[in-house]
Protein backbone atom coordinates (compact mmCIF):
# COMPACT_ATOMS: atom_id res chain seq x y z
CA UNK A 1 0.00 0.00 0.00
CA UNK A 2 1.11 3.22 -1.19
CA UNK A 3 -0.50 6.90 -1.03
CA UNK A 4 1.80 9.67 -2.27
CA UNK A 5 0.98 13.33 -1.57
CA UNK A 6 3.03 15.76 -3.90
CA UNK A 7 5.67 15.91 -1.05
CA UNK A 8 5.14 12.89 1.44
CA UNK A 9 5.17 9.34 0.84
CA UNK A 10 2.78 7.17 3.21
CA UNK A 11 3.85 3.28 2.94
CA UNK A 12 4.11 0.26 5.29
CA UNK A 13 7.37 0.32 7.20
CA UNK A 14 9.70 -2.12 5.99
CA UNK A 15 12.81 -3.96 8.28
CA UNK A 16 15.31 -1.85 6.31
CA UNK A 17 13.03 1.19 7.72
CA UNK A 18 13.29 0.02 11.53
CA UNK A 19 16.29 1.92 11.97
CA UNK A 20 14.53 5.41 11.18
CA UNK A 21 11.36 4.15 13.04
CA UNK A 22 13.56 3.67 16.46
CA UNK A 23 14.97 7.09 16.04
CA UNK A 24 11.68 8.93 15.21
CA UNK A 25 9.78 6.69 18.28
CA UNK A 26 13.05 7.49 20.84
CA UNK A 27 12.08 11.07 19.66
CA UNK A 28 8.51 11.10 20.39
CA UNK A 29 9.37 8.89 23.75
CA UNK A 30 11.35 11.59 25.04
CA UNK A 31 9.61 14.64 23.73
CA UNK A 32 5.98 13.19 24.79
CA UNK A 33 6.45 11.28 27.61
CA UNK A 34 2.51 11.77 28.14
CA UNK A 35 1.89 10.51 24.98
CA UNK A 36 3.27 6.56 24.80
CA UNK A 37 3.22 4.27 27.36
CA UNK A 38 6.74 3.49 26.97
CA UNK A 39 9.24 5.38 28.43
CA UNK A 40 12.37 6.58 26.72
CA UNK A 41 14.80 5.09 29.68
CA UNK A 42 13.41 1.87 29.37
CA UNK A 43 13.62 1.45 25.23
CA UNK A 44 16.60 3.64 24.11
CA UNK A 45 18.98 0.35 24.49
CA UNK A 46 16.23 -1.60 22.41
CA UNK A 47 17.97 -2.63 19.37
CA UNK A 48 15.65 -1.41 15.72
CA UNK A 49 15.60 -5.32 15.27
CA UNK A 50 13.10 -5.56 18.35
CA UNK A 51 10.42 -3.71 16.44
CA UNK A 52 10.33 -6.39 13.86
CA UNK A 53 7.00 -8.21 15.14
CA UNK A 54 5.12 -4.68 15.12
CA UNK A 55 5.04 -5.03 11.09
CA UNK A 56 2.87 -8.04 11.43
CA UNK A 57 4.66 -9.91 8.30
CA UNK A 58 3.71 -13.27 10.10
CA UNK A 59 -0.05 -12.29 10.65
CA UNK A 60 -1.98 -14.20 7.88
CA UNK A 61 -4.95 -12.56 8.70
CA UNK A 62 -3.63 -9.07 8.67
CA UNK A 63 -3.98 -6.31 11.55
CA UNK A 64 -0.86 -5.53 12.70
CA UNK A 65 1.48 -3.18 10.90
CA UNK A 66 3.60 -0.01 11.27
CA UNK A 67 2.76 2.71 8.69
CA UNK A 68 5.39 6.02 7.88
CA UNK A 69 5.19 8.77 6.10
CA UNK A 70 8.71 10.47 4.23
CA UNK A 71 9.19 13.65 3.26
CA UNK A 72 12.08 12.95 0.71
CA UNK A 73 13.73 10.21 2.44
CA UNK A 74 13.04 11.56 5.73
CA UNK A 75 10.54 9.37 8.32
CA UNK A 76 8.76 12.12 9.51
CA UNK A 77 5.76 10.66 10.89
CA UNK A 78 4.57 7.34 11.78
CA UNK A 79 1.46 5.46 13.37
CA UNK A 80 0.89 1.54 14.46
CA UNK A 81 -1.58 -0.90 14.45
CA UNK A 82 -1.59 -4.45 16.51
CA UNK A 83 -4.36 -6.59 16.37
CA UNK A 84 -5.09 -8.86 19.44
CA UNK A 85 -3.71 -11.97 19.58
CA UNK A 86 -6.43 -13.39 21.83
CA UNK A 87 -8.92 -15.30 20.48
CA UNK A 88 -12.12 -13.57 22.05
CA UNK A 89 -10.55 -10.11 21.13
CA UNK A 90 -9.09 -10.78 17.51
CA UNK A 91 -12.06 -8.89 16.30
CA UNK A 92 -10.02 -5.44 17.76
CA UNK A 93 -6.38 -3.83 17.21
CA UNK A 94 -5.55 -0.58 18.81
CA UNK A 95 -3.87 1.75 17.39
CA UNK A 96 -0.79 3.24 18.75
CA UNK A 97 2.73 4.72 18.40
CA UNK A 98 0.79 7.66 16.28
CA UNK A 99 3.41 11.00 16.00
CA UNK A 100 4.41 13.48 13.48
CA UNK A 101 7.91 14.93 13.77
CA UNK A 102 6.97 19.03 15.24
CA UNK A 103 8.36 20.78 12.23
CA UNK A 104 6.22 18.71 10.20
CA UNK A 105 2.41 19.05 11.95
CA UNK A 106 0.02 21.07 10.85
CA UNK A 107 0.89 19.80 7.40
CA UNK A 108 -2.23 17.33 7.37
CA UNK A 109 0.67 14.40 7.56
CA UNK A 110 -1.41 13.06 10.87
CA UNK A 111 -4.88 12.66 8.86
CA UNK A 112 -2.85 10.74 6.28
CA UNK A 113 -1.81 8.07 8.70
CA UNK A 114 -4.89 7.43 10.16
CA UNK A 115 -6.91 7.15 6.68
CA UNK A 116 -4.24 5.30 5.76
CA UNK A 117 -3.80 2.86 8.65
CA UNK A 118 -7.70 2.64 8.58
CA UNK A 119 -7.67 1.67 4.74
CA UNK A 120 -4.87 -1.27 5.37
CA UNK A 121 -7.19 -2.21 8.48
CA UNK A 122 -10.31 -2.52 6.47
CA UNK A 123 -8.43 -5.53 4.38
CA UNK A 124 -7.63 -7.52 7.59
CA UNK A 125 -9.97 -10.49 7.79
CA UNK A 126 -12.33 -10.15 10.62
CA UNK A 127 -11.17 -7.15 11.56
CA UNK A 128 -14.15 -5.10 13.31
CA UNK A 129 -12.94 -2.43 15.27
CA UNK A 130 -10.04 -0.03 16.32
CA UNK A 131 -9.26 1.56 19.70
CA UNK A 132 -6.85 3.92 20.63
CA UNK A 133 -6.20 5.95 23.99
CA UNK A 134 -4.79 9.27 23.81
CA UNK A 135 -4.19 11.91 26.41
CA UNK A 136 -6.63 13.82 27.78
CA UNK A 137 -4.73 17.30 27.51
CA UNK A 138 -3.70 16.54 24.15
CA UNK A 139 -6.94 18.50 21.91
CA UNK A 140 -5.55 18.40 18.70
CA UNK A 141 -4.98 14.67 18.87
CA UNK A 142 -8.49 14.26 19.71
CA UNK A 143 -9.64 16.79 16.81
CA UNK A 144 -7.35 14.38 14.99
CA UNK A 145 -9.10 11.07 15.56
CA UNK A 146 -12.40 12.18 15.86
CA UNK A 147 -12.06 13.77 12.46
CA UNK A 148 -11.06 10.21 11.17
CA UNK A 149 -14.39 9.19 12.90
CA UNK A 150 -13.03 8.07 16.39
CA UNK A 151 -15.70 8.23 18.77
CA UNK A 152 -14.90 8.72 22.88
CA UNK A 153 -16.04 5.77 25.21
CA UNK A 154 -14.44 6.35 28.39
CA UNK A 155 -11.78 8.40 30.48
CA UNK A 156 -9.08 6.37 32.09
CA UNK A 157 -7.86 8.48 35.05
CA UNK A 158 -3.88 8.39 36.32
CA UNK A 159 -3.59 6.43 33.30
CA UNK A 160 0.25 7.43 32.85
CA UNK A 161 2.24 7.98 35.51
CA UNK A 162 5.46 10.44 34.67
CA UNK A 163 8.46 10.77 37.12
CA UNK A 164 10.07 13.47 36.81
CA UNK A 165 12.44 13.61 39.87
CA UNK A 166 12.10 11.19 43.09
CA UNK A 167 8.90 11.82 44.48
CA UNK A 168 7.80 14.01 42.12
CA UNK A 169 5.22 12.38 39.66
CA UNK A 170 2.30 14.28 37.00
CA UNK A 171 -0.35 12.09 35.97
CA UNK A 172 -2.21 12.13 32.42
CA UNK A 173 -5.57 11.02 31.93
CA UNK A 174 -6.42 8.82 28.52
CA UNK A 175 -9.45 9.18 26.55
CA UNK A 176 -10.45 5.42 25.21
CA UNK A 177 -11.40 6.31 21.40
CA UNK A 178 -13.04 3.28 19.23
CA UNK A 179 -13.82 3.16 15.67
CA UNK A 180 -15.73 0.36 14.13
CA UNK A 181 -15.27 -1.06 10.89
Amino acid sequence: MSLTDTSVRIARIAPADLSAYKTLRDQGLRQYPDAFDSDFDSEQARPPESYLGRLGLGEPLGGTFLIGAWVDRELVGMVGLERQSLQKLRHTAELNSMMVHPKHTGQGIGIMLINAAVAEARHAIGLEQIILRVSTSSESAIHLYERAGFKGCGVLPHAIKVVDAPGQARYFDKLTMVLIL
